[in-house]
């Protein structure tokens, strides 16, 4: 079997749900439209919070990108299916059912109100998976019945340019929408945050969720396997604010239960246990210096690939314990 290592091998929650904090769904030039009242008003923010939770579900459904299953179909299929190299098990790297996704995104562009700021990426993902859908089977079914051994990859070797260039463009879609869901979902929580009243338990936790995803940012260098870079400061003191955050919100939760929310701590103290060993590690050089040891002494994950994926583990932890509202 053909294995690959990837760098980055989740894909971190896009969105706390929006029905869960207090924000306004709409824009405001929609708001103040002569002539609405506030019933047809809220019940156009409650369809567009429907409509928006829905394109994170479908955002958040695919576990591993596209663009991740094309690198390993390209350094671990490829090169059998060219005759390049040989291999008697070979595993297609399709980590999602593309069907079904083109299903649930077909289905959340169709709900009211429009929303152009994510329908139109929305549509372009959902064609790009309409070109992949039926190569991706093809291929799937042509390597899991191990045919390329039968026909020493003749008919792989004429689908995979069509594969390859329909993979490349679903990546490209994919990363459009994801990243347009995310441009959504800052703003709303931006706004909720700056609106909400202080030192209450709303504001700390809408300032958790603030917070987290901006220290995530941050350390998208890291990441990505470049470092935390000029961003070393400011990755420090997102931190300290979200450990502000979790600790007023865990303060404000005793005042009413001396238990206090356990749940949500203990995600909240492993994502900062984490992000500050990741500072700490960085600031002593021990990354650099594991990459100066020989080759036969290196671990075949490095503790900076180990960090960074506990570190987007322990981040989509936390949004999958807020989005379950549990105290």
């Amino acid at each position: 079997m053909t294995s690959h290592r990837l760098s980055k091998p989740l894909i971190r929650s896009l969105a706390l749900a929006a029905s869960l904090i207090l924000l306004s769904a709409c824009d405001d030039s929609t708001s103040s439209q002569s002539g609405q009242t506030n019933d047809e008003q809220t019940a156009r923010e409650q369809a567009e919070i429907q409509k928006y939770n829905a394109y994170v579900e479908v955002a958040n459904s695919v576990h591993r990108s596209y663009a991740e299953d094309l690198a390993t179909y390209q350094t671990a299929v490829k090169p059998v299916i060219d005759g390049k190299k040989k291999e008697d098990n070979l595993l297609f790297p399709s980590s999602s059912p593309m069907s079904r996704v083109k299903e649930n995104l077909d289905k959340a562009r169709a709900m009211k109100p429009d929303m152009a700021e994510l329908d139109e990426p929305a549509k372009a993902y959902s064609d790009a998976l309409a070109k992949a859908v039926p190569l991706d089977r093809d291929m799937a079914n042509y390597i899991e019945a191990k045919n390329y051994l039968s026909d020493k990859g003749a008919h792989g070797r004429d689908t995979q340019p069509g594969y390859i260039a329909a993979m490349e463009e679903l990546a490209t879609t994919q990363a459009s929408y994801n990243n347009a869901i995310e441009a959504k979902d800052r703003a709303r929580i931006k706004s909720a945050f700056d609106k909400t009243e202080k030192d209450t338990l709303a504001y700390f936790r809408i300032g958790m969720v603030y917070h987290i995803k901006d220290s995530m940012d941050l350390a998208s260098g890291f990441l990505s396997g470049t470092g935390l870079g000029d961003k070393k400061e400011a990755f420090k003191a997102s931190l300290d604010q979200f450990n502000a955050m979790a600790t007023g919100y865990d303060n404000k939760i005793r005042e009413q239960n001396n238990e206090g929310c356990s749940a949500i701590m203990s995600k909240a103290n492993a994502y900062l246990s984490t992000g500050r060993q990741i500072v700490s590690r960085t600031e002593d050089a021990s990354y650099e210096k594991d990459k100066q040891q020989r080759p036969q002494f290196q671990m075949i994950q490095s503790r900076e690939q180990q960090d960074a994926n506990s570190l987007l583990q322990d981040y989509n932890n936390m949004i999958s314990r807020l989005n379950m509202n549990q105290c």
